[in-house]
């Protein structure tokens, strides 16, 4: 397996923001790199999850809503799943 390249990137922080990230990366058990990596992702993921959902038109939304408004259309696994037992219940 091929090792990916790895780049460095240099970052400024205030002394308050690198003592709230090192008490946070002792708290995780990562190493700062892994911890700053990971937070990085998952904003980067949240970001774009949000622009998609930005990018579709009012006409769009509307049928996607009416969608999700509308009862489920009747089909066997649905008569199978109403039927069974509820665990709750048991």
């Amino acid at each position: 397996m091929a090792v990916s390249p790895r780049l460095s990137w240099n970052l400024r922080v205030t002394p308050d923001d690198q003592q709230l990230i090192d008490r946070a990366v002792s708290a995780s058990g990562l190493t700062r790199t892994d911890f700053v990596l990971q937070a990085a992702r998952t904003a980067a993921r949240q970001v774009l999850v949000e622009q998609t959902w930005c990018a579709v038109s009012p006409e769009q939304f509307e049928a996607f809503q009416h969608e999700l408004d509308a009862p489920p259309r009747p089909s066997e696994r649905l008569r199978q799943t109403m039927a069974a037992p509820r665990p709750w219940q048991a």
